[in-house]
């Protein structure tokens, strides 16, 4: 498969216009012990695991402000608001779903407006993009 098709969910709402998706790693930490009198051998227990943030990226749009509105509500204070599903959902090249992952009680930890800048090619400049650092309960791969 390739990455390059994708949607994003937010609620159960197709979001469009991502550009990239960085779907979180996970890292178990480990402990190291003995037994007893055997001093040459250590054993390895696993301990807690950590998820990485999901990062989105994608060109922002005149009047559409949803990342900015679901970022401001946790600025407010209005966490019932802000914890929302979100499902990242890869697709194979005809559109049919082959991959998802779901993200319980997710809220943006972070939001990013576009980098402004002149003078690049000819005035014109890149493609605005706003980005959004997403935390999370639970991360679930579900097919």
């Amino acid at each position: 498969m390739r990455t390059g098709r994708f949607t994003v969910e937010i609620d159960g709402v197709d979001v469009s216009g991502f550009k990239r998706i960085d779907i979180p790693s996970t890292t178990t930490s480990h402990v190291e012990y003995r037994e007893g009198k055997d001093a040459d051998h250590h054993r390895k227990l696993w301990g807690q695991t950590e998820y990485e943030d999901l990062t989105m990226e994608r060109g922002a749009k005149k009047g559409d402000t949803k990342l900015h509105d679901w970022r401001k509500s946790v600025i407010q204070g209005k966490m019932t608001e802000a914890r929302k599903s979100v499902a990242v959902i890869l697709q194979d090249s005809v559109g049919e779903q082959q991959v998802r992952w779901e993200f319980t009680n997710a809220w943006p930890k972070k939001y990013d407006p576009p980098t402004l800048e002149s003078g690049s090619q000819g005035g014109q400049g890149n493609v605005a993009t706003e980005t959004v650092v997403v935390v999370y309960d639970e991360m679930e791969r579900t097919q």
